[in-house]
């Protein structure tokens, strides 16, 4: 069997010896080149400083967060590396013929591709931040995590649903002081997102 690694080694530094095998393989390999030098950078960027849509200019297909991005950035170029290398490997190690190794870099590309989309959306998907609507909570009852002094001396926590999620949030009273664990209503929020409860039983309170 050839020296495959040896073979591209000298592709690399004598593209006379590529013209050889055919112009294709000259294609397979800048795709290879480009494609693996710019999927690296892009993808550490991504790491690194987050993903960005405006960078990438992505077409989304599905839409709304965590969409799948079939024809973003960073999957053509998971593409043309894999396209690349596949191309590279049938027409150079296992000699196929053209078309052969066109259709089997092509289906290589697209799996790659596939992939690096499957792998973007699920990290948006991991990172995006999940809004909430804090007015859902109004009327319903909270229990105190952390102690309210009465109106006007000061602010508690309470643990409480909001849109379906069990959250701490900072509390205020409208009455009297509450004491740890009791439960409490919450009478309305307010804009800078503190909660306004009252207790539900003032006796047990006293």
């Amino acid at each position: 069997m050839r020296d495959w690694s040896g073979q591209i080694l000298d592709l690399l530094f004598n593209w006379d010896d590529a013209l050889r095998y055919g112009m294709d393989v000259l294609v397979y390999l800048v795709m290879a080149l480009l494609g693996t030098t710019f999927f690296v950078i892009r993808l550490l960027l991504a790491l690194f400083f987050g993903d960005s849509g405006d960078i990438d200019g992505d077409l989304t297909v599905g839409g709304g967060d965590g969409a799948f991005d079939m024809f973003s950035m960073l999957s053509i170029l998971a593409f043309f590396m894999g396209a690349g290398w596949m191309g590279l490997t049938c027409r150079i190690d296992w000699e196929l013929s053209s078309m052969a190794s066109a259709a089997a870099a092509t289906g290589f590309g697209v799996v790659l591709m596939s992939a690096a989309s499957g792998l973007m959306a699920l990290t948006r998907k991991l990172n995006r931040t999940v809004s909430y609507d804090v007015q859902t909570a109004v009327g319903h009852t909270a229990s105190v995590y952390m102690s309210i002094p009465a109106r006007g001396d000061g602010m508690g926590k309470i643990t409480v649903t909001v849109s379906g999620r069990r959250k701490t949030m900072d509390a205020i009273s409208a009455g009297p002081a509450i004491k740890e664990f009791k439960s409490v209503t919450v009478t309305s929020v307010r804009d800078d997102g503190i909660f306004i409860v009252e207790p539900m039983d003032y006796g047990d309170n006293n």
